[in-house]
């Protein structure tokens, strides 16, 4: 009887992202150990699809946003891959159900379905930590200082909300207005199409 062994897989993908921060004040701290993955923040430590590093890119594969949708390839799992909308959505008029609502419906750069408000894990995902008082202030998102909505709950009446201007964690009641939010989407990949 034959045995055969299945080599493992070397996949960059298997540690947390690093945070972003390059500046040390003390030896074991953050800016000193860099842990996680990549060769930085915005770089990949193997090729996404689209023969680049990039960790953020178009659905082209290039770093033009001319339908507002950004790629995260440090998501890409070989089958999908999150997108994010880098506008901002909901507004002083808007409850989060209304909002999570809306989401659902949304239509950007030709994507009809599959839109939805990112869950705190997703959203934890993008802060920077070397852009000090904004972590959501980098290309491609640049979003300004903004108190984002997440789709999870704490209690039945509260979910969680990030500050962008001091990467705290909130839970705010679901039935009050002034909610923003930004849109994700789970693209699936196939080559460098998305869909």
């Amino acid at each position: 009887m034959d045995t055969y062994i299945k080599a493992a897989l070397s996949r960059s993908t298997a540690q947390l992202m690093k945070t972003g921060q390059t500046i040390s004040q003390q030896t074991g701290d953050d800016g000193d150990i860099e842990a996680g993955r990549n060769t930085s923040f915005s770089v990949l430590a193997e090729n996404n699809p689209f023969g680049n590093t990039n960790r953020f890119t178009s659905t082209t594969g290039n770093q033009t946003y001319t339908n507002t949708i950004i790629i995260d390839w440090s998501t890409y799992d070989g089958s999908t891959v999150l997108g994010w909308s880098n506008t901002i959505r909901g507004g002083s008029n808007s409850t989060w159900s209304q909002d999570i609502t809306a989401a659902l419906v949304l239509n950007i750069g030709g994507y009809s379905s599959g839109w939805r408000i990112p869950n705190i894990n997703e959203m934890m995902s993008l802060p920077n930590y070397s852009y000090l008082n904004n972590f959501i202030q980098y290309a491609p998102f640049s979003l300004g200082a903004v108190s984002l909505s997440t789709s999870t709950r704490q209690t039945a009446t509260a979910v969680f909300k990030y500050a962008s201007s001091n990467g705290t964690i909130t839970s705010v009641d679901r039935f009050s207005q002034f909610n923003n939010y930004i849109a994700c989407r789970t693209f699936i990949v196939t080559g460098t199409t998305l869909s």
